[in-house]
C-alpha cells in the first residue's frame, strides 16, 4: 500500500512535524513578494539600514497572504519560499552580504504574510580587540537562512520586522 500523501519529501526533512500540507502560494503574491523585495534592496543600498528598517515596519501585507498559520506551516512555507527570495537576491545584489539578505528573507516573508524578523546581533566573544556584527532571519524563533547554533553564540542588539504581523513583546515593569 502507498503513503498517504502527505509523506512525501517535506516528511523525510522534517518527519512527524510535517503534519498537513503547506499552503499554496498564489502566484500574484509571490511576484508582489518579490516586487517588495527588490524594492527593499534598492532601498538598502541607496539609504542605508535606517530608511531601510522603516520600510520593513510599515509594509504593508497584499490582499491573498497567509495569515494566522500553525508555527511549524509556517516555518515550512518560509523555508519553501527561501530559495525564490534568494534567486531575487543573487539577482540585484550578487555579493550581499549577511544583513541584506536576512533584510531581503524578512521582507519577502513579510510580504506573504509571515511574521519574520531581521535580527542584527554582536558576536559574544572575539580574539582581537573587535566584535564581529552578523544578521540572520527568525521566524516564530526559529532561524531561517543560518545554522540554528548561531543564537547561541551572538548577542542580539535588534530586531525589526513588519509592525503588521509581528506582535510586540509585552514591557518589563
Amino acid at each position: 500500500m502507498r503513503p498517504a500523501a502527505t509523506a512525501d519529501w517535506a516528511f523525510l526533512l522534517w518527519g512527524d512535524d510535517a503534519a498537513g500540507p503547506v499552503p499554496r502560494t498564489p502566484l500574484s503574491v509571490q511576484l508582489a513578494a518579490a516586487t517588495h523585495t527588490a524594492r527593499a534592496l534598492r532601498t538598502l543600498s541607496r539609504h542605508g539600514w535606517g530608511v531601510a528598517q522603516c520600510a520593513l515596519r510599515d509594509l504593508r501585507v497584499p490582499p491573498g497572504a497567509h495569515h494566522d498559520l500553525p508555527s511549524a506551516t509556517a516555518i515550512r512555507l518560509a523555508r519553501r519560499e527561501l530559495p525564490r527570495c534568494q534567486r531575487v537576491v543573487r539577482l540585484l545584489d550578487p555579493d550581499a552580504l549577511c544583513l541584506s539578505r536576512s533584510f531581503a528573507l524578512a521582507v519577502h516573508l513579510s510580504a506573504l504574510g509571515l511574521p519574520a524578523e531581521t535580527v542584527i546581533a554582536r558576536q559574544r566573544s572575539s580574539i582581537g580587540a573587535r566584535f564581529a556584527f552578523h544578521s540572520w532571519t527568525e521566524l516564530h524563533g526559529e532561524v531561517l537562512n543560518d545554522v540554528p547554533a548561531v543564537q547561541s553564540g551572538h548577542t542580539v542588539l535588534q530586531r525589526v520586522g513588519c509592525a503588521a504581523l509581528v506582535r510586540p513583546l509585552p514591557c518589563c515593569r
